[in-house]
């Protein structure tokens, strides 16, 4: 019996000095502290209030912490490979432009451009991915700098993170972003006649739904999203994460992103791609995966088909095993400037291309 009680205190010893790791590892940081990694619940700034019950309930929530550090790891993987990458030269950068007057860093976006842009150029917006939980434009920079260097004007968009607001409430801030760009637009070398709108992973849904809200009044009701006056030519969605109303681990993120009281909300019914697409048709649409990606291959397969049975015209690029490796997920984001990413993002932005 002693020994039981011995063995007993040890693990109670273990699990309590392991709470207090993930406590510290994932405590939230005023704004402003350096280093600062972008994670939902983890920032505490003037234009976010902490102070709400709701908030209180998410700092100790296990799985929302677990998810922390999930995308801490994330983010020393994604450091090391941006530290690999080299940026191309002879790109104009406009950084940290607040689309919305609150003063959060999450309401701000950068543009691209070729530096020797003399003419307006066909436009790209892009949406990050992260899990709708991690990251900010500062994720994507290298990937949209890539798009630039090919003559492209880059909007490169930071949104707010789940569980801070949810899902609905990134839709509504990127339709501000969508906003500020149509109005802002004739300030910088580019087409609005020839704009794409492109995302990846979590980034990948948040356009599709974009892209959705874009032509459907009705849609936007349902969201409490405001119109815009941009249109787009195209879609480019890479590994997009867009079925949540699931079951399983996945199941687990549902009340997180979408909100505990998810299934009384007038968007429950909306939650997974195929539902929104009877509201708008959408531009052709170009799909990006491989048998690597984990995340979002089988969901990726899924959009492509049910695009095309709405009339969408639909490109689907998946890949198997390529020089040697299977490619993970949102493999052309992650390195745009290896071989095969430089040579599928060619062949991507070409599709559009064609025709002309």
């Amino acid at each position: 019996m002693q020994v039981f009680l011995i063995i007993l205190g040890i693990l109670l010893l273990l699990a309590a000095a392991l709470c207090a790791a993930v406590g510290v590892l994932t405590r939230p940081r005023k704004e402003g502290k350096d280093p600062f990694v972008p994670i939902g619940a983890m920032l505490v700034s003037d234009a976010h209030d902490y102070g709400a019950q709701r908030d209180r309930r998410l700092m100790r929530d296990p799985v929302v912490r677990l998810l922390q550090l999930l995308w801490l790891r994330t983010a020393k993987s994604d450091d090391a490979n941006h530290a690999t990458q080299t940026p191309p030269e002879g790109v104009t950068e406009q950084c940290d432009l607040p689309y919305l007057p609150d003063g959060s860093r999450y309401h701000l976006l950068d543009v691209y451009y070729p530096a020797s842009s003399s003419a307006p150029n066909p436009v790209i917006i892009d949406v990050h991915g992260g899990g709708w939980m991690y990251g900010d434009k500062e994720l994507n920079k290298l990937y949209c700098l890539a798009l630039a260097a090919r003559g492209y004007t880059v909007f490169n968009i930071s949104y707010p993170l789940v569980p801070d607001i949810t899902a609905e409430v990134q839709l509504r801030d990127l339709m501000c972003a969508l906003q500020w760009i149509d109005a802002h637009l004739d300030e910088f070398p580019a087409d609005r006649n020839d704009i794409l709108l492109t995302g990846d992973s979590a980034g990948g849904m948040l356009a599709g739904y974009l892209a959705v809200l874009t032509g459907s009044e009705q849609l936007r009701s349902i969201f409490a999203a405001q119109a815009h006056g941009l249109q787009f030519k195209g879609l480019l969605l890479t590994s997009p994460v867009a079925y949540m109303n699931c079951k399983g681990v996945m199941g687990l993120y549902t009340p997180k992103m979408w909100g505990a009281d998810y299934k009384e909300k007038p968007t429950f019914p909306y939650m997974n791609f195929d539902a929104i697409l009877p509201f708008a048709p959408l531009p052709k649409t170009c799909l990006i995966t491989s048998a690597g990606d984990v995340l979002a291959h089988t969901q990726t397969c899924q959009a492509a088909e049910d695009l095309r049975a709405h009339g969408t015209e639909c490109k689907l690029m998946d890949f198997g095993g390529e020089e040697g490796k299977q490619l993970p997920h949102v493999f052309t984001v992650l390195n745009p400037y290896n071989n095969i990413g430089r040579t599928t993002l060619d062949e991507a932005l070409g599709w559009f291309r064609d025709g002309e």
